[in-house]
């Protein structure tokens, strides 16, 4: 049998963690025949550990898009759905990298691009889109619904019903309340605790969670 290359765009913190990730779930269940990174800014065959990194076109150019799956490694919801745009364009699969330890119910839907790290859960009839991230230990209930393109930070305890838009990102450690919506391209807070409906281009913190301001420049990271 013929496997695909996995490649993990990005080469930072997040993209090492999904390469270790990979790394276990590929031992279990061969996928992948080898794993590199996606650096837009490495000259080619560059060693970052003992992995190589190219920049995507060398990638596209020297392997084609029928041998490459590609998972996204960027915590930045606006960045995901932009590189999400650009690996369609070019016909590039997207892989689901899911760590062995976490528990999917078998009556979840997982889209395509997901990333599952250690310890997660998903339970029944939870539908969790495109090109999402779920990190360490969060959790998301029964018949929860995450929008494509979605970050959900570690220790995050979405309650069952809940609806959480496209290209939204849930800071770490925060709880959600059950039956809440939302909105596309939201952020809430790290430890923040949402007991009502949040809209679109939020930005939401505390306990309870307030709408602080608009999501005007689409950046959850920032240097300032």
């Amino acid at each position: 049998m013929s496997f695909p290359n996995l490649f993990i765009y990005g080469a930072g913190g997040f993209g090492k963690e999904i390469r270790d990730i990979a790394t276990r779930a590929n031992r279990q269940n061969r996928c992948w025949r080898e794993i590199f990174f996606i650096d837009d800014f490495a000259p080619p065959g560059t060693l970052l550990g003992d992995t190589q990194a190219f920049p995507f076109t060398t990638a596209l150019e020297n392997f084609g898009a029928a041998d490459m799956e590609v998972v996204i490694a960027l915590g930045e919801p606006a960045h995901r759905e932009t590189l999400h745009t650009k690996l369609a364009q070019c016909g590039v699969r997207l892989a689901r990298v899911i760590d062995p330890s976490a528990v999917v119910s078998p009556y979840a839907s997982l889209g395509d691009g997901v990333i599952l790290t250690a310890f997660c859960i998903v339970a029944a009839d939870a539908k969790v889109g495109n090109n999402v991230a779920v990190n360490v230990q969060a959790i998301i209930g029964h018949d929860v619904v995450v929008g494509d393109h979605s970050v959900i930070s570690s220790m995050v305890n979405l309650g069952g019903g809940t609806r959480v838009g496209s290209a939204t990102y849930i800071g770490m450690g925060s709880q959600v309340k059950e039956q809440l919506c939302i909105g596309d391209r939201s952020i809430v807070g790290m430890g923040s605790v949402v007991h009502h409906d949040l809209g679109d281009d939020l930005i939401a913190l505390g306990n309870p969670a307030r709408a602080m301001r608009k999501n005007e420049t689409r950046r959850v990271f920032s240097k300032s």
